[in-house]
């Protein structure tokens, strides 16, 4: 694992508290060696990313809950992708929908604004966890590539 991703900073945007505990919870039951932080809503998470990028605290990893209230997931990525100095933020898309099922339309927007990864609020721990541990996986592996991109250079 590379320094960069042990040191990395997580931003939970979720305006449910119960679910971003959870999520916070399991992380940290993984010992991943990550910081982790939990903001109520998209407005309060940009300005918290834009503030931390102007530090040498950045965040690097966002988990976004879909369905928020003032504004959504979607509107909090398309707000982020279009803010240079957070452009770059690695954006984890959380929700609930059941995308056989649900209308797939918040999924599709959020992948037109270029998530990173989406994970799904499973009905069992276990599940919950496994997909968290596919987020460290994924964004290490996306760091490794970056490094080695840069190298090239």
């Amino acid at each position: 694992m590379t320094q960069h991703a042990q040191n990395a900073r997580i931003l939970i945007i979720d305006d449910n508290v119960a679910e971003a505990t959870l999520t916070k919870l399991t992380l940290q039951a993984d010992r991943i060696g990550y910081s982790i932080e939990h903001v109520t809503d998209g407005y309060t998470g940009i300005d918290k990313l834009k503030q931390a990028a102007l530090t040498e605290r950045a965040y690097h990893i966002v988990i976004v809950d879909v369905n928020m209230p003032v504004i959504s997931g979607c509107e909090t990525l398309e707000i982020i992708r279009n803010t240079g100095e957070i452009a770059d933020t690695y954006v984890a898309i959380l929700t609930s929908l059941q995308c056989k099922t649900d209308c797939p339309r918040d999924l599709y927007l959020c992948h037109a604004k270029k998530a990173d990864i989406y994970l799904h609020k499973k009905t069992t721990l276990d599940d919950f966890e496994a997909e968290l541990l596919q987020l460290k996986t994924d964004y290490e592996k996306c760091m490794k590539m970056t490094a080695a991109n840069a190298k090239d250079i």
